[in-house]
């Protein structure tokens, strides 16, 4: 094979690879991604032990003695789990990792994808009155650095070929 050929193998490949899901194929592979938020919302007890995937904002980190507990409101996710509906979401949930996260990096403003497990439901205050929180133990997550790119300037591309453009 000349190497003209391997280049364009090579990229791709690269390309393909750049467009996959943040969750590993194995942990998806126990993910039920029939499970939509707002039915775990609605009927907790239901889904107790299954495995989802949700994203959404961090809006909250708190490191308690052996468990970080984070509040994530829920956003809708593209086809690479990446939390992309602001301003649309069936509400908020709790993930509870089993040591410390530090708050300094999963800070609040950042986006999150978990893949883990229904635990149950924990209620805590929220404004004036209380919220039923769903409580997943995540088997995997993916924290998203924040877009490099001011939305209010014009973007131009130029190219050849097949290609799909997504601004979240």
């Amino acid at each position: 094979m000349n190497s003209a050929k391997m280049l364009i193998i090579a990229a791709v490949l690269f390309i393909i690879a750049g467009c996959g899901p943040v969750i590993s194929e194995n942990v998806l592979k126990t993910v039920d991604r029939d499970i939509e938020f707002r039915s775990v919302v609605a009927d907790p007890a239901r889904y107790n032990g299954k495995s989802v995937v949700f994203g959404g904002t961090i809006l909250n980190i708190e490191n308690l003695e052996g468990v970080t507990v984070m509040e994530v409101v829920q956003e809708g996710l593209n086809s690479q789990l990446k939390p992309v509906e602001r301003g649309e979401s069936a509400g908020r949930f709790l993930v509870k990792f089993d040591r410390f996260v530090d708050p300094a990096i999963f800070s609040a403003g950042k986006r999150i994808t978990v893949a883990g497990v229904v635990t149950g439901t924990e209620t805590r205050p929220l404004g004036k009155g209380n919220y039923r929180y769903p409580v997943i133990e995540p088997k995997e997550h993916y924290l998203w650095e924040p877009s490099d790119y001011d939305r209010s300037e014009p973007r131009i591309g130029i190219g050849i070929g097949l290609g799909y453009w997504h601004i979240d």
